[in-house]
């Protein structure tokens, strides 16, 4: 029953409240950045023309854009972990059924605009303990932790819509600087074109490498030939595998011969015997 009402009625509605208050998410993050979806911050609708925006607005400092609210599947999904790794109702722990990605401009200013955007929406969602959090990688980028490094820098923020006549809303807010986001970016789509290629060749013919690209290549290339030579290996053992098993079968085949040999003798030792 818990299962079911967490999964099957609680996402759902979670879903169409986001789907309802998805707009004024849109409209409070626009004013919170003192663009209103124009001056200081641009607000762009779709990611895939973010540079025809970007171009629109020579003197854009910050954009902005706002995802499609998370689907009824990935929101169970995270649900039932949530129920088996903390409690039920594992909904209560969804923290971005509105999602929202700021980018701000690099530069000389850069750092200003970054710890500007954090005190704006701060203020605008009342980010504070109990309402909220706060998880600045721009401190702790690089840093080892364990066995592992801490992620690249950025800034993610949890928060809260409250939209009258609708239940308060959680929401994920991205904070990133451009230049390392489209670093991280082009690295990412970089390791989504090997994974997607059909083979080596099929990279080499992109004909759109950049030197990183072009590195990776390389890589693969010898990763290959390093492969190759030891499948080579493994086909001549084989080979030798197989004769092998040949001249054991040949000399089965002696053995049983003589067997039969062994076998007429002692009957005619035995016949002998008799006489």
């Amino acid at each position: 029953m818990k299962k079911h009402v967490d999964e099957e009625v609680l996402v759902p509605l979670i879903v169409g409240v986001a789907s309802e208050v998805l707009q004024d998410f849109k409209e409070q993050l626009g004013k919170a950045l003192n663009g209103d979806c124009g001056d200081d911050a641009v607000c762009v609708d779709d990611k895939e023309h973010v540079q025809t925006v970007l171009q629109e607005n020579q003197n854009w400092q910050r954009w902005f854009t706002v995802a499609k609210v998370k689907g009824a599947v990935r929101m169970k999904a995270k649900t039932k972990k949530y129920s088996k790794d903390k409690s039920w109702p594992g909904s209560e722990y969804l923290g971005d059924c509105l999602r929202a990605m700021i980018v701000c401009r690099g530069g000389k200013e850069s750092g200003d605009t970054i710890y500007q955007t954090w005190v704006q929406l701060k203020k605008a969602f009342g980010i504070r303990e109990d309402n909220g959090r706060l998880k600045n990688n721009f401190a702790t980028a690089g840093v080892l932790k364990g066995d592992k490094y801490q992620k690249p820098p950025d800034m993610l923020m949890n928060v809260i819509l409250n939209v009258e006549g609708c239940m308060p809303m959680p929401a994920e807010i991205q904070v990133h600087h451009e230049e390392v986001l489209e670093l991280k970016e082009s690295r990412t789509h970089l390791l989504y074109e090997i994974y997607r290629a059909e083979s080596i060749n099929s990279l080499k013919g992109s004909g759109q490498a950049s030197s990183n690209t072009k590195i990776i290549k390389k890589i693969l290339e010898e990763k290959v030939k390093v492969m190759e030579e030891k499948d080579k290996v493994l086909e001549e053992n084989a080979k030798v595998i197989e004769e092998n098993a040949k001249v054991i079968e040949e000399n089965a085949k002696v053995m049983e011969e003589k067997d039969k040999v062994i076998e007429e003798n002692a009957k005619v030792m035995e016949e002998n015997s008799k006489v």
